[in-house]
């Protein structure tokens, strides 16, 4: 990296004078010298670095479970042929993901061919996280020139975990679908034999048997058909409750698993809708399709915590709250048909939670609970909380509800497919 003709004036300088010092014997001519040497050394440490280094990122887990920490690692190496005396880097975090360990930001210097790594530690949430573009800043030893650049280094957090299958009760629509039922007709499956009708399709005319006996007779198969399914998130004030500070509450989980639940149900051609239990009034009607999918994605980024809405305390203090959380529920009640099931995503964190399932139980809707456990057994309390979930959980099975009993610290698609299969 050459310093030009301002490094040959000041070298010229301080040799001229050192010379003219010695051969005269002028000591302040000859410390004069020291001038045009400190001038020099100024230019040199004052030049353009030459930022020709290149960038690595690593991030550990591209589909992590939510609340899973994920580390980051950056490698940088100095492929110019000068040193850098002060390199700056600022790696460029999603904008909805906690750093919780660590720091994104790095100061080093790198001679030529070195190489440095830091990593740093974020917090995942659902959804997918863009990184942005990483700066790198460069500076000369004395700091009056700097060199700035933004490098894009493409990577993807994507926090959305896939259910393959959720399974659900025989309690059906007439909709073709996924659910075998124990109504014969149009279908796969073989069903039985009848007697043939004139208005039977010839598809269906068991030919091989006309083969040998000449009567005609009607293959029926076993039918599969669609569900109703209403997703309901328990977003009460006593739901919303966390393990440790900065994870995702049982609220936000719920939310988590409805949308999952929602596209595994929809890509079976079930009709899904939505609602909320809690101070924060929502229903969407079940519908099918891509654009109900959209429909429920966007219902659930408007879900607020109970601290987020103005209020609360107010609506929700002890009677006042029963009486709006029962005239809630009646109007939820009659909104929904005959036919349809029910998927209740809550803590259990008290007894409320319980008697809702039951109460739609008793109403002749098939009931799923999908229960996020936030309990912990490192302290007293926590301990107490696990054995009253415990407690609640084993309540609502000798119902014979069906539950999903899920820990955050496995994949939703795990907690389903340990869940017991469903029968009618």
């Amino acid at each position: 990296m050459s310093k030009g003709p301002e490094l040959n004036a000041g070298m010229t300088v301080a040799l001229l004078a050192g010379a003219a010092g010695v051969v005269t014997g002028n000591t302040v001519m000859f410390l004069s010298a020291v001038v045009g040497f400190v001038y020099a050394a100024y230019q040199f440490t004052s030049g353009t670095p030459d930022l020709n280094v290149e960038l690595d990122r690593d991030v550990e887990e591209r589909s992590p479970r939510p609340s899973e920490d994920v580390t980051v690692t950056l490698t940088a190496e100095n492929r110019g042929e000068n040193a850098i005396a002060d390199l700056r880097i600022v790696d460029g975090v999603p904008e909805r993901l906690a750093v919780v360990d660590g720091s994104p930001r790095h100061g080093t210097s790198l001679g030529p061919g070195e190489t440095v790594s830091f990593s740093y530690t974020v917090r995942s949430q659902r959804g997918t996280h863009e990184f942005t573009p990483t700066t790198l800043v460069a500076k000369s030893t004395s700091g009056t020139k700097e060199v700035r650049e933004e490098r894009t280094l493409p990577a993807t957090m994507t926090c959305d975990t896939f259910v393959e299958d959720v399974p659900l009760s025989k309690l059906t629509t007439p909709t073709p679908g996924h659910i075998e039922t124990d109504a014969s007709g149009e279908g796969i499956e073989f069903h039985s034999t009848r007697e043939y009708r004139p208005s039977d399709p010839m598809s269906r005319i068991d030919w091989k048997r006309f083969a040998r006996t000449r009567e005609l007779t009607t293959v029926n198969f076993r039918e599969s058909r669609a569900a109703t399914v209403l997703l309901l998130v328990d977003a009460r004030p006593a739901a919303c409750i966390a393990r440790r500070s900065g994870e995702p509450d049982a609220i936000d989980l719920s939310v988590y698993a409805a949308e999952r639940i929602a596209n595994a149900l929809v890509r079976q051609n079930d009709r899904v809708g939505l609602a909320l239990y809690g101070p924060q009034e929502l229903y969407l009607p079940p519908g099918g399709g891509r654009e109900q999918v959209a429909r429920v994605r966007g219902a659930l980024e408007e879900v607020e915590t109970p601290d987020e809405l103005s209020g609360v305390s107010g609506l929700f203090g002890s009677r006042r709250k029963e009486r709006t959380m029962e005239r809630r529920f009646k109007r939820l009640r009659k909104r929904l048909s005959s036919d349809t099931q029910v998927i209740f995503l809550t803590p259990l964190t008290d007894d409320i939670a319980v008697d809702v399932t039951k109460r739609f139980d008793a109403y002749g809707h098939a009931v799923t609970v999908v229960a996020p456990d936030l309990t912990g057994t490192e302290t007293a309390g926590g301990a107490v909380s696990d054995i009253a979930r415990t407690k609640r959980l084993n309540e609502i099975r000798r119902g014979s509800v069906r539950t999903i009993d899920w820990s955050p610290d496995e994949p939703l698609a795990t907690a389903v497919e340990k869940s017991a299969r469903w029968s009618a």
